[in-house]
């Protein structure tokens, strides 16, 4: 007869490792969980499994024939997207952003992690719309105005451009580096809303993600 662990503690981590692993990808009981970790060698008190599968925040539940069911609310994201969500919703850099970037925020909050189209869209529109905020802020937002087209803006990687050429006090919006390396994800924001034929994977996202919060902060420190 295997040995029953009490650990409490234990069992969130033990559900959050079956998160990782792709097991809350369709809708589980309790009954096929313990099953499952009893398989593994795992076995808890009912009691404090339902406790942690009713408490922990990556799942769901619905009640199904009586029976209560748990799936995912997202794919599961490894510890390096953790960091970067940690650091790309940092409370200091959202609180810059203020109530102008309120609605993108929490879409990409939603989003990431979960969708690589829509994250690849919302970072790429927040770019866009931040340069265009803090030209505004110094009065130089006649410098994104498509010269054929007064009454409309420049493109996305002219607007990158000029960012990293205008100055204020000495200052660039964006250093020459930093605008090189976000043009990236203006290609991944392109290919998500303009190529009907091709998603936008979260892992091509990843290794973008330095680039563009370091983007936003340079913009962000002149609001």
């Amino acid at each position: 007869m295997r040995k029953r662990s009490n650990n409490s503690e234990k069992v969130p981590q033990v559900l959050r490792a079956l998160w990782y692993e792709g097991f809350f990808k369709s809708w589980q009981s309790q009954e096929s969980v313990a099953t499952y970790l009893t398989d593994r060698g795992q076995n808890f008190r009912p009691n404090t499994l339902r406790v942690a599968l009713t408490r922990a925040d990556h799942l769901i539940s619905r009640k199904q024939n009586g029976v209560m069911e748990y799936v995912q609310t997202k794919p599961a994201i490894s510890k390096a997207v953790d960091k970067i969500e940690n650091e790309l919703f940092d409370d200091g850099l959202v609180k810059k952003f203020g109530k102008d970037f309120e609605v993108e925020m929490k879409d990409l909050q939603h989003n990431f992690g979960a969708s690589g189209n829509c994250t690849a869209f919302l970072l790429r529109k927040i770019l866009e719309k931040l340069i265009f905020i803090t030209f505004a802020r110094h009065g130089l937002q006649a410098n994104l105005g498509d010269s054929g087209t007064p009454s409309k803006l420049i493109g996305l990687e002219a607007m990158i451009n000029t960012a990293a050429r205008e100055k204020v006090k000495g200052i660039p919006f964006l250093t020459s580096r930093t605008a090189q390396e976000i043009r990236g994800i203006k290609f991944l924001g392109d290919t998500s809303a303009h190529n009907p034929l091709t998603n936008v994977d979260i892992k091509t996202i990843i290794p973008q993600m330095p680039f563009i919060i370091t983007a936003y902060k340079e913009l962000a420190s002149h609001l």
